[in-house]
């Protein structure tokens, strides 16, 4: 076990373990589906907004709209609303709108579940 200071910007943290884990996901194998339901993203350029449907399953209903200019005010939106119930989705969806911020900021292309072509 290593013990080290790793000096902070408001307090020094006592690394206390080596530990590392490797990241990795699958996007077949590890993807579940929130029982809550999903959403569509996309950017209006001319309003210069970030438009999200929210739709339940299995019906494929649209329940709701909700625009905003920022990834985190939406993704908190969404939480507040309890339009999520997974922490997967919720992460899922603060990693795609971010996406969608920064299309909407630099004037490119976006399309959901799709890498930014910049």
């Amino acid at each position: 076990m290593v013990e080290d200071k790793i000096k902070g910007k408001w307090w020094d943290i006592e690394k206390v373990s080596d530990k590392v884990i490797n990241a990795k996901y699958d996007k077949i194998k590890d993807w579940v589906m929130d029982p809550k339901g999903y959403f569509l993203i996309k950017v209006d350029q001319e309003d210069k907004l970030i438009e999200v449907g929210y739709c339940t399953s299995p019906d494929n209903k649209l329940r709701a709209e909700i625009k905003g200019k920022t990834a985190i005010e939406i993704v908190n939106t969404l939480i507040r609303e309890e339009m999520i119930s997974s922490l997967q989705h919720a992460a899922d969806m603060g990693i795609e709108l971010f996406k969608a911020e920064i299309a909407l900021k630099k004037n490119i292309e976006y399309v959901q579940d799709s890498d930014l072509v910049i």
